[in-house]
């Protein structure tokens, strides 16, 4: 069962990696993901942070 979740998102994971390493030099693709890592984490926090 492990092997097949490892697998499944081995074959998800493919085409981004691909992606990733056409586009390595292009700033707007590295500041796209710092922008959506910054929204997950405001976004975990206030959810985590909420009174």
């Amino acid at each position: 069962m492990f092997d097949n979740i490892v697998k499944t998102l081995d074959e998800w994971t493919e085409p981004l990696r691909d992606f990733i390493i056409t586009n390595h030099g292009n700033p707007f693709l590295w500041i796209a993901l710092f922008l959506g890592g910054l929204a997950v984490f405001a976004f975990t926090y206030n959810a985590l942070h909420k009174e």
